[in-house]
């Protein structure tokens, strides 16, 4: 086994590793390190390929064989295995400290025989911890795509016991999917009588839904349908006390993921802009992405004006069907407060959560469309400056603290 790093003209083998083995790790396809490299952020993206297979039998096991997709040349990889990959990306921290992040990663090769994942890892993690070095890194963070109760999962309690479990969440570590392989009928049959009421109000209404996609539309107006989002956001985030990503964040987004998107069948992470009109006012927002078999609702705003419009209902449904009638088969909801977790994850001691439920009026929102509860592992550090690492946790501590006393 060995490291290679892949270049552009790899990028759809990349993606048709990360698609088949794990679309909910998104966040590791190609499409979100060029936005990572559009706010300036430093990126690597490795993989670990066996380069001869043993025996008659192993071969029989092993489904995806990437001998199958013609790799460049230049990468000098004859006929190997891709076991597994990883996109690193280096976090910024004042005073010229930093860390790596692998969001939603590493992937592995789902097919690959369980004995040898934690070589693979090994293998990954100390190649990140040469580059930590090279940076002058603190730490490497990773919140991999392991659900709790995962038993098959690529990382369990016992291999991560030399890292330390953070409660610095980056991603959502608990989300609602949503079955898109059901009849539209189910569907609406597996919501909430109360949201269903909402959808059918909003359709009596007649609201307006649209949904924009830069790469196939004029940039100026596209620009213009953005400021009517920025202008929900920073209503949305006043409003509801959240704080939200800065406004070149959100656009340097839209113009990663759909400028020159190019053949919508290939394996690539697209974004889409949708919006809610009433009364020629735009009321309602979001950014859905689209990734391999799934549909991401990332982000989204409303007014608080018309709310008796039920807008974020009926685009939040026209947005499932939308995804449902192009071939998706999951959507995620993208973060819900959990309804329970594990106190002692090490121990599996399960609990029921009532008074940390932090996003209730979100989570009620959109457990009223039905699907399943996902609940990740969360994020875990690797460190490599014990010094400098229990310095940021003390800023994070203290910041934290701050923030509970303006409030």
């Amino acid at each position: 086994m060995r490291i290679i790093y892949f270049e552009e003209s790899e990028k759809s083998q990349w993606n048709e590793f990360i698609a088949e083995n794990c679309s909910e790790s998104f966040l590791q396809s190609w499409e979100w390190g060029d936005f990572q490299e559009s706010l300036g952020r430093k990126i690597w993206r490795m993989g670990v390929v066996e380069d001869n297979l043993s025996g008659e039998k192993e071969r029989e096991n092993i489904k995806y064989q990437i001998s199958n997709i013609k790799i460049n040349p230049k990468s000098k990889i004859q006929n190997p295995k891709l076991l597994a990959a990883a996109l690193i990306v280096k976090q910024d921290l004042p005073f010229g400290k930093s860390y790596l992040y692998c969001p939603r990663g590493p992937v592995m090769n789902k097919f690959k025989v369980q004995s040898s994942k934690f070589k693979v890892l090994d293998l990954l993690f100390e190649e990140a911890k040469k580059i930590a070095g090279k940076e002058k890194a603190m730490f490497l963070r990773i919140d991999p795509p392991t659900g709790l109760n995962d038993e098959f999962g690529i990382m369990n309690y016992e291999y991560l016991s030399n890292f330390k479990k953070t409660s610095n969440e980056i991603q959502p570590r608990d989300t609602l999917i949503l079955d898109l392989t059901k009849s539209e009928e189910e569907l609406l049959k597996e919501m909430k009588q109360k949201t269903r009421y909402n959808i059918k109000l909003a359709e009596r209404k007649k609201l307006g839904i649209m949904n924009y996609e830069l790469g196939i539309m004029n940039k100026k107006i596209f620009r213009e349908k953005f400021e009517k989002f920025w202008e929900l956001i920073e209503e949305t985030s006043t409003r509801d006390k959240f704080a939200s990503h800065g406004k070149n964040y959100y656009w340097k987004m839209l113009e990663s993921l759909s400028e020159a998107a190019g053949d919508i069948s290939e394996c690539r992470l697209r974004a889409k802009l949708y919006l809610a009109e009433y009364e020629n006012k735009i009321i309602a927002a979001n950014i859905v992405l689209y990734f391999g078999d799934l549909a991401i609702y990332l982000h989204g705003a409303s007014s608080g004006e018309y709310r008796n419009a039920m807008a974020p209902h009926l685009l939040q449904w026209r947005q499932i069907l939308d995804a449902k009638k192009a071939g998706y088969e999951k959507y995620d909801f993208w973060g819900v407060s959990a309804s329970c977790r594990f106190e002692n994850e090490g121990e599996q001691t399960l609990v029921r959560l009532h008074s940390q439920n932090t996003w209730q009026g979100i989570t009620k929102f959109k457990k009223g469309f039905g699907g399943e509860e996902k609940n990740y592992i969360g994020a875990y550090d690797a460190v490599f400056d014990n010094i400098g690492y229990a310095m940021y946790k003390f800023v994070k501590f203290v910041k934290l603290k701050i923030r509970k006393v303006i409030k």
